[in-house]
């Protein structure tokens, strides 16, 4: 029985008493190499994931079940302009590439001052966010042109960020300074930030838009829940530590939270949050994402020979 089977076989029997249920790995072509952030194109069925131990990312075509290896830069963060048809990446290879995702072809590039991390498309505003890894900077680049609209001031160290259309904000982990800023969509200059309690090192960040929280996870293991609007600390809980990379599910109001070889999942109502249950992932593993489509949880990770993208069914 080789180990990928048997580790297999150990998470779907602890996922049998949780609220997800584990399937097999999907090994991703081309060897080992470790993953960064998640994303998936919704409309056209892709996930996708940044993998900059490989110089490239990857990407399963969720109908047809085929997996491939994009070639490129390191890339850390991923994001799809689903409607153009384009996926977007950047990385410590200090470039920001665009790909169509119907030929997967590089159809351009721009050189960046640094590596980026995070990146996220806004489709509402045509616009997208490119934050700079461990640096200061927040990128606003025009997607057509592959050009910087602007460069945003932040606090050194930024890791994920969200987009919140309605309230016209972008909330951006920074961990240098354990807090969240917001930066205005308009103005494109931040114009709060928000301390985090006992939370250390955020990394983690995801958004219920609707019920107006924000979610922030801590490499200390805490999470807090903070109001959307006024950055009002509403909740903090103890969850799995050394997490990354944290995904939320609006449909069920569910948020996951990869870290120390296990995957929190956390049940969210307007007053409350608790951990509900847990699965064991493999040791390493920190990246997440979950399609809203069929609320199937996808994370990413590697060992010693090979790279794997490996779903959960929720219950």
């Amino acid at each position: 029985m080789t180990s990928v089977l048997s580790a297999f076989l150990v998470i779907s029997a602890l996922g049998q008493t949780s609220p997800l249920t584990a399937n097999s790995p999907i090994v991703v072509p081309g060897g080992a190499g470790g993953f960064d952030f998640m994303n998936v194109d919704v409309s056209n069925r892709l996930i996708l994931a940044a993998h900059p131990k490989r110089s490239g990312f990857a990407v399963l075509d969720l109908k047809s079940g085929k997996v491939k290896e994009v070639d490129t830069v390191a890339v850390n963060g991923i994001s799809a302009d689903s409607k153009g048809k384009k996926v977007f990446a950047a990385g410590p290879g200090n470039t920001l590439v665009s790909f169509d995702s119907t030929t997967w072809n590089k159809v351009g590039s721009l050189a960046l001052s640094g590596p980026g991390d995070c990146v996220q498309y806004n489709a509402k505003r045509g616009m997208l966010y490119v934050d700079n890894d461990d640096g200061t900077t927040l990128w606003v680049v025009n997607p057509k042109s592959l050009s910087i609209v602007k460069s945003v001031t932040i606090h050194e160290a930024p890791e994920y960020m969200e987009i919140d259309n309605g309230r016209n904000r972008i909330y951006q982990a920074i961990k240098s300074t354990d807090s969240v800023q917001v930066v205005d969509m308009d103005s494109l200059a931040v114009t709060d930030e928000w301390k985090l309690g006992t939370l250390k090192s955020p990394h983690g960040l995801a958004v219920d838009r609707k019920l107006g929280r924000v979610f922030v996870a801590g490499k200390n293991g805490k999470l807090v829940v903070l109001d959307a609007q006024s950055g009002k600390i509403l909740s903090t809980l103890d969850v799995t530590p050394n997490s990354d990379q944290i995904a939320y599910d609006s449909g069920l109001k569910r948020l996951y939270i990869p870290g120390n070889e296990k995957l929190d999942v956390i049940q969210v109502s307007a007053n409350s949050a608790k951990v509900i249950g847990s699965v064991k992932v493999p040791k390493g593993c920190h990246s997440v994402t979950v399609d809203p489509t069929t609320h199937t949880v996808w994370v990413a990770y590697s060992d010693a020979t090979e790279s794997y993208l490996m779903s959960f069914s929720s219950k």
